[in-house]
């Protein structure tokens, strides 16, 4: 009678950045499967995660698939089988909360470049030690990122990344594309030349036929108001180069969520690209910008709130912009008695 194979699930992954470790995805399975042949496991599945990163276990797909199937017991596998302990995760309470998991469906980790089965006494222990290395390095590999991007910005160069609406990539430079430059001159000469706020360039827009050109990451053909907000306030149309206008930052109290802020101080020079929009049309667009900012504040603020229910709903039938209500309080008359 032959003897039943051990099961074990395959799993890859490659982060976002360049594969610091220089393996590929094909390179860590074929490895993992010659470890496999090896020991007479059975590939019962494989799981592999392509651009994503190992700061968190959130937001891949393949990796939480393959914890539900382990918690399923679908295939009553034995083991996990991954090239290194940092493919599985670099956060190291991940690591430990996940394969503690794992262990209570009977199910271990096996990382076969690293030489480690989380099954033997020595494993886990060893597993904890690694996960808190990975995660310094996935740190130390962040801030020599940062430093590389901000150097590049300093240096006026953009820094990566789909190129802005009026311009495209060549050779890692911007360069004006003109197809789609027409739009943003009408955005910024509408916004500052006539009463229309982002709402009333919308709808401009649309009544003129001006369609957003359709790009690899982006399928929206209109130029919606928030889009247009956006477009008015970034430095690139004026030939300068940012970074930092915005950071992430973890949300306190919790350990894997974060959201983006706005910075007051960031990088701002001049950049390599020409100026879609020139110095005085900025200037103008950005001084209105600030007078628009304060245009929706209370009038009148007593020792009670008032809430407007329809702000922001009800439009202008002209500019389609939203509505605020303002409370007004009318002054007593004082009478003089004679």
């Amino acid at each position: 009678m032959s003897k039943e194979k051990i099961k074990a699930y395959i799993y890859t992954r490659v982060s976002t950045a360049m594969q610091v470790d220089g393996y590929s995805l094909e390179a860590q399975k074929t490895k993992i499967k010659a470890f496999a042949l090896y020991n007479e496991y059975e590939i019962a599945g494989e799981y592999e995660d392509a651009g994503k990163s190992g700061k968190s276990i959130e937001g891949r797909f393949a990796f939480n698939q393959m914890m539900e199937d382990i918690k399923s017991g679908k295939d009553s596998i034995s083991y996990v089988l991954v090239f290194k302990l940092s493919r599985f995760a670099r956060n190291a309470a991940d690591v430990l909360s996940t394969l503690q998991v794992m262990q209570d469906f009977g199910v271990n980790l096996i990382c076969v470049e690293d030489g480690i089965d989380s099954s033997k006494d020595a494993g886990k222990l060893m597993i904890s030690v690694l996960s808190a290395v990975a995660e310094i390095e996935r740190e130390n590999i962040r801030v020599q990122t940062m430093e590389g991007r901000i150097q590049k910005a300093k240096d006026g160069k953009w820094n990566g990344g789909f190129a802005p609406y009026g311009y495209k990539l060549e050779n890692g430079n911007l360069i004006i594309n003109e197809e789609e430059a027409e739009a943003i001159r009408i955005i910024f000469d509408r916004y500052f030349n006539t009463t229309m706020g982002a709402n009333g360039i919308s709808k401009y827009l649309e009544r003129q036929g001006i369609k957003k050109i359709a790009r690899h990451n982006g399928k929206n053909p209109y130029f919606d108001p928030s889009y247009i907000r956006r477009i008015i306030a970034n430095p690139v149309y004026n030939g300068k180069i940012a970074y930092g206008r915005r950071r992430t930052e973890k949300v306190h109290g919790t350990r894997n969520d974060y959201h983006l802020v706005n910075q007051d101080e960031y990088i701002l020079v001049n950049g390599k690209q020409d100026a879609i929009i020139t110095d005085s049309l900025w200037e103008a667009a950005q001084n209105k910008l600030k007078s628009q900012a304060k245009k929706y504040e209370h009038s009148y603020k007593g020792n009670e709130e008032y809430t407007h229910l329809l702000s922001g709903i009800l439009r202008c039938p002209i500019c389609d912009g939203p509505l605020y209500g303002n409370r007004y309080r009318k002054k007593k008359k004082r009478w003089l008695k004679i």
